[in-house]
């Protein structure tokens, strides 16, 4: 594919997509719906396929956090989307309200010719998902 990275505004569906995952929003005409049928997912060191192994992914990540994603910097080159970020947590049951932050994240996303997303990757160092808990 020709073409050069370009850096753009965050588009509108990137940011509804980060407000369903941090709300876990799931309903018809969240931000999910950018998702194709048959999406394959890599999170970190995760392979998932399907749209319903990606939402209960999500659900099992981020059910114990208040999360906020924040978007830096968004690119873009044919179909191809790229966003650097952060995510900012809080575990719901911490009573003293202690936020972390996951920096950098970087998410790409690979749009189908009908304008579905079929191949999605996340990916941050490994020390910040120590820090955050987020592994096991």
């Amino acid at each position: 594919m020709n073409g050069e990275l370009t850096q753009i505004e965050a588009p509108d569906w990137l940011l509804r997509l980060f407000k369903s995952i941090d709300e876990l929003d799931f309903s018809e005409g969240s931000g999910f719906e950018i998702f194709a049928d048959d999406i394959v997912m890599q999170f970190g060191p995760e392979t998932l396929n399907g749209i319903e192994a990606v939402r209960a992914f999500f659900i099992k990540l981020d059910a114990p956090f208040i999360t906020r994603h924040i978007v830096d910097r968004a690119f873009q080159i044919g179909r191809t989307f790229m966003m650097q970020g952060k995510a900012s947590l809080r575990k719901k049951d911490d009573p003293a309200g202690n936020t972390f932050q996951v920096s950098p994240l970087f998410n790409l996303l690979w749009f189908d010719e009908n304008g579905k997303v079929i191949r999605y990757v996340v990916d941050f160092p490994p020390d910040a998902a120590e820090a955050s808990g987020l592994t096991n």
